[in-house]
């Protein structure tokens, strides 16, 4: 995905095949969306992620807000509810050699996303990785050497890998 400052035309979307990419999105200015903290809104029966972007009363499920994708990252903010992370509560969710779109999340929040997401509740090749701030330059590559290395002495890939256990 190309972020692009200050567009907030349309929603993106990672995925080329989703119906949601390129879609007009009137004004989805940070200001119209829902705010931070938890609880999130409800729509369409799901909580709202905060990087999700609203138009309207419908929700673009698989699309992103590139003002707030810029935003997080920038200020290492949450992807679901948008307040400040820290490097002792910071989880991404990875499968496949990718990290999943959006960035980190609270641990509280990688368990809501765990419990509503259709993707990461039923997709079990996911594993999540705590991560610390900076963990992001080089597109996650130290999360990748982590997961390698946890692999190479253990024979395995975890569920989910803390720094602590990595000893």
């Amino acid at each position: 995905m190309t972020l692009l400052d200050d567009d907030t035309r349309y929603v993106y979307c990672l995925n080329t095949d989703c119906s949601c990419d390129g879609v007009p999105a009137g004004e989805v200015a940070l200001q119209d969306q829902p705010g931070r903290g938890l609880p999130r809104p409800v729509l369409e029966g799901r909580p709202v992620p905060w990087l999700a972007p609203v138009i309207g009363d419908r929700v673009a499920w698989t699309a992103l807000n590139d003002q707030r994708v810029l935003e997080a990252q920038r200020s290492w903010l949450c992807q679901v509810c948008g307040e400040p992370l820290t490097n002792a509560d910071a989880w991404v969710a990875v499968s496949a050699g990718d990290v999943a779109a959006g960035g980190a999340m609270h641990r509280r929040c990688l368990a809501l996303a765990r419990k509503v997401c259709p993707v990461l509740s039923t997709d079990l090749s996911y594993v999540y990785v705590q991560v610390r701030r900076g963990d992001d330059e080089r597109d996650w590559a130290v999360v990748f050497e982590r997961l390698s290395d946890y692999e190479a002495r253990h024979g395995t890939i975890p569920v989910s890998l803390e720094y602590e256990s990595e000893s």
